[in-house]
C-alpha cells in the first residue's frame, strides 16, 4: 500500500478483540500487530512498576496474573466504574485502558505504513448511549488522535459488505454479536447510497454471556467433582471466576471447529483451598447452555423486522453476520432458519467492521496523514470543495482562486483524470474568482485527478492544489439516532428533543422555565437541566446521560421563579453531545455539560432496590389476581424472569464483577418500566373511562372555541386515541389524553370570562405558592387588568401565577432534580 495516496484508518474497538484497517482507495488492508496476527486483544496488563503491556501479550498473563490484567472493560465505558490494579496500586478508568489499545493499534500502523495515524473512525455498538460515545471519544483523545468520527458498527459492517458490491442489495440485515453487545440493523442499498431504515439490540448480551452460561457449567462440575463451591457473590472468589472465565472462553472458542474441548485449571485458591481440575465439554453441552441466549439475539430480530412491516420470510435478501460468536454453528443454523436469507459471503466476520469504519473514513475525508499530507505544490492558490468519497460517478468540484492577481492570469479551468481517459471541457472562472467542474469517476475505485488553470493565449498556469483524489463507492446516509434524547422535568416528566430514529446531526432548542429562584449570594443553590436518554414518558426511567450545571454565584442578577431558559441541545453524526442554556432575563450563555457519565447505583443499593421492585411486583399480582386480569400471565411470567435475572446479576455485582454492576442497573431499570405498564394495564378501566371524558370534554370546547388548526389536531389525536383504546395500549392512550386535555384547556379558556374567574381561583392559593410575594404582585396585575378589561394581560398575570405553583418534591427528585418545568 502506498502512503503516497491518502490512507484512511478505520478501528473496531471491540468488547474482546480489537482490528484495524486502512483504505488508500484502491484496497483496503488490515493491519498487523507486533505478533503477525490481525486481532488485538482488548487485554491491558499493569505491573509492580506500572509498566502496561497491551493485547495478545497482556492477555497471556490472565491465568497466572488475574490481578494485574483487565479484559472486557469495553460495557463499563461511560461509567463511573474504575478497574484497579493491585499490584501497582493504580486504578484505571474503563476509557484509559481503551485508550491503551487504541494506542497499540496506532503504534502498529506507524510500523506497518510509517505513518502514526492522528485521524481516524472508531466503531460503536449501535445502542450505545450517549457517555458510552462520549467516553470512546475521550479514549482516541487520551491515545494521541487529533481527530477521530464515531460509526455505528452495523453500519461500518454494511458499509464493508456493500462497498464493493456491483448491484444493489436491497434490504439486508447485519445481525453483529459481539463479545459484550448485540446489535441487528435493517440497511438498504439504492443506487450506492446506503440507508439505515432502523436498529435494534442489547448493550448487555454477547459472547461475554455465552462464557458466563459455561462457566456456570464448569463450577458446577467443580461442585460435584470435588465439594468445593466457588460463588459470584463472594468478593474473594474474583480472581478465580476469572481465570475460569478465560478457560470457558477457550473452550467456547474451539468447540466452534471441534467436538469436544478440555478446561484445564490447575492450583485454583478457593477459600483456603487449592485445587485442580480437568473437564472436558462437548458442543452438544455447549450448544444446550448457548440456545436460550441464540434465540433472544433471534427475537431481536423479529422485533426489528416487524417493527418495519416485515413479517413474511425471507423478508431481506441477506444477512451479513458479525462477531466472533457467529461462527458458533448452532448460531448460524438457528438464525438461518428464523430469517430464511442467506448469508454474506466471502465476509470475515471478525474484521468486517474495521473495514467498514475506513471506507467511511474516506467518505469523512479523514486522512490519517493529517496535514503530513504532502507538500504544498507551487502555483496559483485555489480554494476547492469536493467529495472525499462519492456515489455519484460524475461529482462536481467547485472551487475559488484566492489571490487577485492570480485571478487576473486564469480564465479557465481543466481537471483530467490521472489515468489519461478523460478531461473535462474548460470551464470558466467567474468574474469573483469561483468555477465548478463535472468529473468523471472510473467505478469501484479511488480516481486521482490534475486540476490545471490557463490565461489568455491558452496558457497553462500551475494550480496549488494540482491534484485531488476522489473514491467512488458506496456512501451512508445520515445515521439514525438509536434512543430518544431529552430533558428532564421537575414535574418527572420528558421534554423530548430528538425522537428515536431522527437522522443525525440534529439540533433544536426549546424554551423552559425555572421552577425555583436562585441569588447570585446563595453559595450552594443552583440550577441544573438534566439531559436523558430514554423511550419513557417519565424521566426516572430514562437514562441519566447529561447535564447542564448552572451555580446561583455564577449569576449576574437574581433569577425569578418561572424566568425563561432556552435550552440547545446538538448531537453530531456520531452522536456526540453538546448542550447550551441561555438565560432569556440576562442573556447568559452556559455550555459546559458538567456530567456526561451514565448515572450509577451503588452495589449497597442494587439489592434494597431489587427488593423494593420484587414486593412492588408481589403486590401488582395479588392485584391482578384480585380483579381477574387472566391476560398478565405472560407479563407477569417475563416480569419475574427479570427479577431472577436481576437476583443473579446483583450477586456478581456483590462479589466484585464491575461488569455485573452496570448490567443489574439495566435490568432493574427495564423491571421498573415493566411494572409501570402493568400498573397502566391493571388501571386499564379507569384510563378508559378518563379517556372517554377527555374526548367528550375536548370535542365540546374545541369545536366551539377552537381554531381551524386545533380541530385538525384534535381530529389526529382522536384517531390515534381511538386506535390505542382498541389496542388497549395504555401508554399510547395516556399520551394522547396529555395532547387532547391541553386543546380542551385552551379552548375552554377562550370563553368569556374565563380568565376573570381563574383570578378569583387564584385568589386562594397565594399562600401555597413558591413566592407568595410574586404570587401576590401578579394577582394585583391580573385585577387591574380585569378592571380595564385586558384579556391577553389577565392571561400573562395567570399564566405566571401557575407556574409559581409547587410541583411534588419526590417528582423533582425522580426527574433526577431538575431545575426547569
Amino acid at each position: 500500500m502506498s502512503t503516497k495516496r491518502p490512507l484512511y484508518v478505520g478501528i473496531d474497538l471491540g468488547t474482546t478483540n480489537s482490528a484495524a484497517a486502512v483504505f488508500d482507495g484502491e484496497r483496503v488492508d488490515l493491519i498487523r500487530t507486533a505478533q503477525g496476527g490481525t486481532l488485538t486483544p482488548s487485554a491491558v496488563r499493569i505491573d509492580a512498576r506500572g509498566k502496561v503491556t497491551v493485547g495478545a501479550r497482556a492477555r497471556r498473563f490472565l491465568d497466572q496474573d488475574p490481578d494485574n490484567v483487565r479484559v472486557e472493560f469495553k460495557r463499563l465505558m461511560g461509567s463511573q466504574q474504575t478497574l484497579h490494579f493491585a499490584a501497582s496500586g493504580l486504578h484505571k478508568k474503563p476509557e484509559e485502558l481503551a485508550a491503551e489499545v487504541l494506542r497499540s493499534i496506532r503504534e502498529d500502523v506507524k510500523a506497518q505504513l510509517g505513518v502514526l495515524p492522528g485521524q481516524a473512525v472508531i466503531s460503536v455498538p449501535a445502542l450505545f448511549e450517549l457517555p458510552q460515545i462520549a467516553a470512546t471519544s475521550e479514549a482516541a483523545r487520551l491515545a494521541g488522535f487529533d481527530r477521530v468520527e464515531m460509526i455505528q458498527e452495523p453500519v461500518a459492517s454494511g458499509l464493508g459488505a456493500g462497498f464493493r458490491a456491483e448491484d444493489d442489495a436491497g434490504a439486508f440485515l447485519v445481525y453483529d454479536l459481539g463479545g459484550g453487545t448485540f446489535d441487528v440493523s435493517l440497511l438498504e442499498s439504492k443506487e450506492g447510497l446506503l440507508r439505515v431504515v432502523g436498529h435494534d439490540g442489547d448493550n448487555f448480551l454477547g459472547g461475554r454471556d455465552f462464557d458466563a452460561a459455561l462457566v456456570d457449567h464448569v463450577l458446577a462440575c467443580i461442585r460435584a467433582e470435588s465439594g468445593v463451591l466457588i460463588e459470584h457473590d463472594d468478593p474473594a472468589h474474583a480472581v478465580t471466576l476469572r481465570r475460569v472465565r478465560a478457560a470457558a472462553e477457550e473452550a467456547k472458542i474451539e468447540l466452534s471447529r471441534v467436538n469436544e474441548a478440555d478446561v484445564v485449571l490447575n492450583d485454583l485458591a478457593v477459600s483456603g483451598k487449592t485445587i485442580s481440575t480437568s473437564l472436558t465439554i462437548d458442543r452438544a453441552t455447549l450448544e444446550r447452555l448457548a440456545e436460550p441466549l441464540v434465540l433472544r439475539t433471534i427475537a431481536i430480530c423479529r422485533r426489528l423486522l416487524s417493527t418495519h412491516g416485515i413479517v413474511e420470510v425471507p423478508g431481506v435478501a441477506r444477512v451479513v453476520l458479525v462477531g466472533g460468536p457467529t461462527a458458533m454453528p448452532l448460531l448460524r443454523a438457528r438464525v438461518g432458519e428464523a430469517l430464511g436469507a442467506p448469508f454474506g459471503e466471502g465476509l470475515d466476520p471478525m474484521t468486517l467492521v474495521a473495514e467498514g469504519a475506513a471506507y467511511y473514513a474516506a467518505s469523512s475525508g479523514l486522512d490519517a496523514r493529517g496535514s503530513s499530507a504532502g507538500p504544498a505544490s507551487a502555483g496559483a492558490k485555489v480554494w476547492l470543495q469536493f467529495p472525499a468519497m462519492s456515489s455519484d460517478q460524475t461529482p462536481f468540484v467547485v472551487g475559488r482562486v484566492v489571490d487577485g492577481h492570480d485571478l487576473s492570469r486564469i480564465s479557465h479551468i481543466v481537471v483530467s483524470r490521472a489515468d489519461g481517459s478523460w478531461s473535462s471541457p474548460k470551464e470558466p472562472v467567474d468574474s469573483d474568482g469561483t468555477f465548478t467542474v463535472m468529473t468523471s469517476l472510473l467505478p469501484r475505485r479511488s480516481n486521482e485527478l490534475y486540476i490545471v488553470g490557463f490565461g489568455p493565449g491558452e496558457v497553462p498556469v500551475p494550480l496549488s492544489p494540482s491534484e485531488l483524489v476522489i473514491v467512488h463507492g458506496v456512501t451512508l446516509g445520515d445515521p439514525p439516532l438509536s434512543r430518544s434524547v431529552g430533558v428532564a422535568l421537575a414535574s418527572n416528566g420528558v421534554r423530548v428533543f430528538f425522537e428515536r430514529g431522527s437522522p443525525l446531526p440534529m439540533r433544536r432548542t426549546f424554551a423552559l422555565r425555572t421552577v425555583e429562584a436562585l441569588s447570585p449570594q446563595d453559595p450552594v443553590g443552583g440550577l441544573r437541566v438534566p439531559i436523558v436518554q430514554g423511550e419513557f414518558n417519565y424521566a426516572h426511567l430514562c437514562r441519566l446521560i447529561g447535564a447542564i450545571e448552572i451555580k446561583a454565584s455564577q449569576l449576574e442578577d437574581t433569577l425569578p421563579v418561572n424566568s425563561l431558559v432556552e435550552v440547545t441541545i446538538e448531537l453530531d453524526r456520531g452522536g456526540r453531545l453538546s448542550a447550551s442554556a441561555c438565560l432569556a432575563q440576562s442573556k447568559q450563555i452556559f455550555e459546559h455539560v458538567a456530567l456526561l457519565v451514565a448515572g450509577t447505583v451503588s452495589v449497597e443499593q442494587l439489592g434494597p432496590r431489587l427488593d423494593l421492585l420484587v414486593k412492588r411486583l408481589d403486590e401488582l399480582r395479588s392485584q391482578s389476581f384480585k380483579l381477574g386480569v387472566q391476560r398478565m400471565i405472560v407479563t407477569f411470567a417475563t416480569a419475574d424472569e427479570l427479577a431472577s435475572d436481576a437476583a443473579r446479576v446483583v450477586g456478581s455485582a456483590r462479589g466484585g464483577d464491575p461488569d455485573a454492576s452496570e448490567r443489574a442497573q439495566r435490568l432493574l431499570i427495564d423491571l421498573d418500566s415493566l411494572l409501570a405498564e402493568i400498573e397502566n394495564e391493571l388501571a386499564w378501566p379507569e384510563l378508559d373511562a378518563r379517556a372517554r371524558r377527555g374526548l367528550a370534554s375536548a370535542t365540546r370546547w374545541v369545536g366551539e372555541f377552537g381554531s381551524p388548526a386545533e380541530k385538525q389536531v384534535l381530529a389526529n389525536a382522536l384517531t390515534s386515541m381511538e386506535k390505542a383504546r382498541v389496542a388497549r395500549n395504555s401508554r399510547e392512550v395516556s399520551v394522547q389524553l396529555v395532547t387532547i386535555r391541553h386543546l380542551a384547556s385552551n379552548a375552554i379558556m377562550r370563553r368569556p370570562g374565563a380568565w376573570q374567574e381563574e383570578v378569583d381561583e387564584c385568589a386562594g392559593k397565594v399562600a401555597e405558592t413558591r413566592d407568595p410575594r410574586a404570587a401576590a404582585k401578579l394577582l394585583d396585575e391580573a385585577r387591574r387588568a380585569v378592571d380595564r378589561q385586558d384579556v391577553p394581560d389577565v392571561e400573562r398575570a395567570v399564566r405566571a401565577f401557575w407556574a409559581l405553583l409547587p410541583g411534588d418534591p419526590e417528582d423533582r427528585q425522580r426527574g433526577h432534580s431538575s431545575g426547569v418545568s
